[in-house]
């Protein structure tokens, strides 16, 4: 039997205890860790990546929850409380507890877990206050202090004696962002459970009428919730408020697009509201009860239904704030907080143009029901369509009555952004369409420059219409307006500038060869391109936008031919119109002088 050295009995025991303490603490690991997998599998995302939100947990001698190792994503944890329960019941299993203890007993070349030091620690506690209500966070619970310089943390780090007065201003600028966000949320918060998940109020109403008075306003309070947790996660990392121009910024480009669609719908909701209040007693009488709740601050519902439109329009005067009080050594936060303002403007401008837009068509069809046609009709309800103003004219009579009077009549102009309708009042409320003309095809002369007898009236109130038609149909009115004001306001708004064109009625070129801009806010040009002119210059210029992407510039005009449409048409209609005045002009005066040479020559014999 060969040989064996003897292995010293106490080195003996301790090689064989280290080894069942491995061999039992192995197994019982593995089955701890999986069980950690397991729960943080089901709270990550649909494809598999943890969420964002670091909280790194590790387990001391007294089981506290220190931050290391793991991700857990706490932005949808289903119940903050069965989760805290399923993990602690997890990590206090026998299995765990002997696994410590097996490991605080093996060599001491291994470090026990109680001497991990981690510069942030969680307690289960701590989370549990930040995210209640099936594990929602509380709304700006890191934004509780109205000033940046008084939060706890702010003050503790010593920061603020490391920073000028200026950089304070900016920060208290930036963090203004996020407060304000927190208390526009808070008044949502108002519309949503206070007014729309009323019963009592919604039984009152169709859910049409529903539909259109409360609109999108719980999307409106998901995006405010999202925004305003990205905030809270990001001040959670950081004691400098700058990386909120970040958090703008990146909502700016996409969330807060969703503004627009709401706000179109404000004046329908403008619209449904005041029919609620007129035709509904039970609407108004329970609108009323609600809105005396100490939540209202005595506000009543139509100020909390234009809450979005407010918020996006101070947004936009926080980030201008922002702007101002960055320096310009500040090149990173200035940048960022300069591209955010130019988004959100942006949304305000779509905003405004699609409010502008829906009133414009309300409008419009008001008018349009108001109005009966004695001559051809047309249709009138467009979206290019706008109405412009509606006047009242005294007609005056051009030829003497039987009796020797000129009898005058009130005439009413309605006039649209492409458009000219003449009318009489019919009632209260009803007009009577007696002639309509295409914009383009009115011309307008001032009193004094009329060669009709003009005696007994005020020529500084008189102008002259003409109202050019196919077929020598043309004709002039005379009309009078109330106040030299007056008319010189319309003679503005009739007149067109020479060689300016709305896109209404605009001329439209193609090119005949290329042109490469060669300046700033020229147009390339390829032949076949179609262009509407905007506007000509008399060096050859033109101005106008290329189809169909609408991109405006500057080319010559030695470029482009111009292409026969209905502007083209109207144009030809006027200088006609122009030539058969001239005309009938140079036989008045020659039908004159030939009286004149007659009673001349009849007095000599």
């Amino acid at each position: 039997m060969p040989f064996q050295k003897s292995t010293p009995t106490s080195r003996k025991w301790s090689k064989e205890k280290m080894l069942h303490q491995e061999q039992f603490k192995r197994p019982n690991n593995e089955l701890i860790f999986e069980s950690l997998r397991n729960e943080l599998s089901r709270l990550c995302e649909p494809d598999g990546k943890p969420r964002t939100i670091l909280v790194k947990c590790m387990l001391s001698k007294e089981d506290c929850i220190q931050t290391e190792c793991f991700s857990l994503p706490f932005r949808k944890i289903d119940n903050a409380n069965n989760y805290k329960k399923k993990l602690s019941s997890c990590l206090r299993s026998q299995s765990f507890q002997e696994s410590v203890k097996c490991s605080e007993q093996s060599s001491d070349t291994m470090m026990p877990l109680s001497s991990l030091k981690v510069k942030r620690a969680f307690s289960f506690q701590s989370i549990q206050k930040s995210y209640s209500d099936g594990g929602k966070k509380k709304e700006g619970g890191h934004f509780q202090e109205a000033f940046w310089q008084e939060q706890v943390v702010v003050k503790k780090s010593g920061i603020l004696n490391s920073l000028t007065p200026e950089e304070i201003c900016l920060q208290e600028s930036i963090y203004e962002v996020a407060t304000s966000e927190k208390s526009y949320l808070e008044r949502l918060n108002v519309v949503v459970n206070h007014f729309m998940k009323s019963a009592e109020l919604t039984s009152t109403i169709s859910s049409q009428d529903q539909k259109s008075l409360f609109s999108s306003i719980c999307k409106m309070k998901e995006i405010s919730q999202r925004f305003l947790n990205s905030m809270v996660q990001e001040m959670g990392y950081h004691l400098i408020c700058n990386v909120l121009c970040d958090v703008v910024y990146h909502y700016a480009i996409g969330p807060l697009n969703a503004y627009v669609d709401y706000i179109r719908n404000m004046p329908c909701q403008k619209h449904t509201l005041n029919n609620l209040r007129k035709e509904n007693p039970r609407f108004v009488e329970i609108l009323n009860k609600l809105q005396e709740d100490s939540c209202c601050n005595r506000l009543p519902l139509d100020s909390f239904l234009s809450l979005p439109f407010q918020r996006i329009s101070h947004l936009k005067v926080l980030m201008e704030t922002i702007l101002k009080r960055t320096a310009q050594s500040q090149s990173n936060v200035r940048l960022i907080a300069k591209a955010a303002l130019t988004k959100i403007s942006e949304v305000l401008e779509k905003c405004n143009k699609e409010v502008g837009k829906v009133n414009q068509i309300k409008e419009l069809v008001d008018v349009v029901n108001k109005i009966e046609f004695e001559c051809k009709s047309c249709p009138l309800v467009s979206p290019s369509r706008w109405l412009i103003r509606i006047g009242e004219m005294t007609l005056l009579a051009r030829n003497e009555s039987i009796f020797g009077q000129k009898k005058n009549c009130p005439v009413h102009l309605i006039l649209f952004n492409d458009l000219l309708l003449l009318a009489s009042k019919k009632g209260s409320d009803k007009y009577v369409v007696h002639d309509h003309v295409h914009r383009s095809l009115i011309e307008v002369t001032e009193g004094a420059e009329v060669e009709d007898d003009l005696e007994g009236y005020d020529v500084s109130r008189v102008f002259q219409l003409a109202i050019v038609k196919k077929k020598g149909n043309s004709y002039q009115v005379l009309l009078q307006a109330s106040s030299l004001e007056e008319r010189n306001s319309w003679l503005m708004l009739l007149k067109s500038e020479e060689g300016v064109y709305e896109e209404w009625d605009c001329p439209q070129v193609q090119c005949i060869e290329v042109y490469n801009g060669q300046q700033l806010g020229e147009l390339n040009l390829e032949p076949g391109d179609i262009v509407s002119v905007i506007q000509k210059k008399s060096d050859g210029l033109m101005e106008g936008r290329k189809l169909p992407g609408m991109e405006r510039g500057w080319f010559p005009a030695k470029c482009v031919v111009e292409i026969i449409n209905e502007h083209v048409q109207r144009r030809n209609l006027r200088q006609r119109h122009h030539v058969l005045q001239t005309a009938a002009s140079i036989i008045k005066c020659h039908s004159i002088s030939q009286e004149r040479h007659t009673a001349t020559c009849f007095n000599i014999h």
